[in-house]
Parts: structure tokens; C-alpha cells; sequence
């Protein structure tokens, strides 16, 4: 089973798929250990991991297929894969999509703003005209490599022209061979309720991130209200953020770590966890 396949199983399930976001293969191992079902990887994480600079359109799309490469590898469940705007015309869209299909992607999301984009919750978006995204998405359609791999449309109109815009871009991009929508940063629980009542018998995708334009719902909150799937796509690079940076700090002011040892995995956990003794086994065996 291709990692399509495997998503597209997860979602003929009653119950949402929850997404966290990861930007690396260790992020990604650490996140699926704890028993999801699938991850994001989203532009915003890996322009802080790989540049430490915003999400304002600096990475390029090698530089995405080879963080989700990473990311697929080290994993066995299924990765929905942020294609930013395809990176160019139809034909980079097309280009875009069968690189990360072969990264191994199981679903890539493609989205209508204009580059350089920007994260979906900043001001200042601006969007494309939606036939010409429309063309985007039909050629990514074209080109799929496996019939399997998911095509999700995403809209940034909400904040240009409103949610009524952006509900009838999302109708249009559907129409046009995508597989999934993904209407970015709706306002309001009303907002919400409004897509999902826009498009009953559609794979509807949500985005939580904390301190966004989005309510910070739970999970069960949005399946009611009939998204299939939610990402929490910054939660990782914020909480590693925070837990590093209060251990550096008691690192600094005291001049060890004895004071926070116990907010940190040791060396023989660590190393177990990503799987030396696996290695010295195969190492043993090869010799």
C-alpha cells in the first residue's frame, strides 16, 4: 500500500485525522511515536528550522522536497506535504508535484496567493486569480504519479475577499481536479460552520495554530461541523522553541544543567529511542 493509499484508509474513518506539524526526521519520529496517524510538514516550520527566517517565500521547492524526503523516510505513516504555490506557471505546479509525490508525499496542497507567499495567518496576503490557479491545479491533477496521492486545493481569499470568496474558489478548484480543499484562516466559528456546510460530501481540511486568526478548536469540535481533517501545523517548532531556549537559559545563568535534567531525555534514552541499538545489531550481524 503507497502512502496514498494509507491516507485515504485513515479518511474513509468516521473519526478526523489529526496532523501535527514536523519540520525534520527527527521531529517526525518523535511526533509518530506517539501514536498519530499522520503528519503535516508545512513551509512555515521548515523556513524556521533550515533559515531561521518567516515563511515569506524564501525556501525553494528543492529545498521543501528534500525536507520531506527526510521527514518520509524516517517514518511510517502517511505525510500530506506543503507545495507552497507550485513555485511557477502550471507546468511548475506539475514539476512540484510529482517531486514530492516521489519524496513521498501522500497528499500535496497547492494554494492560491501570490509569490512570494506568505504564512496563511500574516497580514499583507494577496491571492491570484482564481482561474489561473484553477489551471494550476488541473495540471498538478494531470501529472499525479499515483492516482492515490491526494491533491488539496488551498484559498488564502478568506483574508482578500471575504469567506464567501473564498467559499466559491474552493467550489471552482474542486471542479477543477483537487481532491481535498482547504480554505485558509476562516475568522469565526460561524466562518467555520459555514464551510463545512458549503461542502458536505468534500474531504475539508482545518488549521489550528496557536495565537492565529482561526479559534483554536478541538478536534471532535471540528468533525461535527464536517472537516475530515485538522492540522496543527506549528505547535512542534513552537514548544521545542520555548523547551530549548529555558534550558539554555538555566544552562547560561548556572552553569550546568543539573536544574533542568528532568525537561531533557538522557543519552541512553535518546540513543534508544533513535534506534542505536537497532544499528549495533545490524552493525554485529554485517561484520
Amino acid at each position: 500500500m503507497d502512502a496514498g493509499e494509507k491516507l485515504r484508509e485513515r479518511l474513509s474513518k468516521d473519526e478526523i485525522l489529526v496532523l501535527p506539524g514536523v519540520y525534520d526526521a527527527l521531529t517526525a519520529k518523535i511526533t509518530a511515536a506517539q501514536g498519530f496517524d499522520g503528519l503535516v510538514m508545512g513551509g512555515y516550520q521548515v523556513a524556521a528550522s533550515r533559515l531561521a527566517q518567516p515563511d515569506v517565500g524564501y525556501l525553494t521547492m528543492t529545498e521543501m522536497r528534500d525536507s520531506l524526503r527526510a521527514i518520509t523516510q524516517a517514518v511510517d505513516v502517511p505525510v500530506v506535504a506543503d507545495g507552497d504555490t507550485g513555485y511557477g506557471n502550471a507546468l511548475c505546479a506539475q514539476r512540484t508535484f510529482r517531486e514530492f509525490e516521489w519524496a513521498g508525499a501522500a497528499a500535496v496542497l497547492l494554494e492560491d496567493q501570490v509569490w512570494p507567499k506568505r504564512c496563511g495567518h500574516m497580514a499583507g496576503k494577496q491571492v491570484v486569480d482564481a482561474a489561473l490557479h484553477a489551471k494550476k491545479l488541473r495540471a498538478a491533477a494531470d501529472a499525479k504519479l499515483r492516482e492515490s496521492t491526494i491533491l488539496i486545493a488551498r484559498t488564502d481569499a478568506r483574508a482578500v475577499y471575504g469567506i464567501d470568496a473564498a467559499i466559491e474558489r474552493g467550489k471552482l478548484y474542486l471542479d477543477s481536479g483537487a481532491d481535498a480543499l482547504f480554505i485558509e484562516a476562516p475568522q469565526s466559528v460561524e466562518e467555520l460552520e459555514k464551510i463545512g456546510k458549503s461542502f458536505p460530501d468534500t474531504i475539508l481540511v482545518a488549521n489550528m495554530i496557536e495565537g492565529g486568526r482561526t479559534p483554536n478548536l478541538t478536534a471532535k469540535d471540528l468533525e461535527e461541523m464536517g472537516f475530515s481533517i485538522v492540522f496543527w501545523p506549528c505547535t512542534a517548532v513552537y514548544a521545542i522553541s520555548k523547551a530549548l531556549a529555558d534550558v539554555m537559559h538555566h544552562l547560561r545563568v548556572d552553569g550546568n544543567t543539573r536544574n533542568c535534567e528532568d525537561k531533557m531525555m538522557h543519552f541512553s534514552e535518546f540513543n534508544k529511542f533513535i534506534g542505536l541499538d537497532k544499528y549495533n545489531e545490524l552493525d554485529e550481524k554485517y561484520k
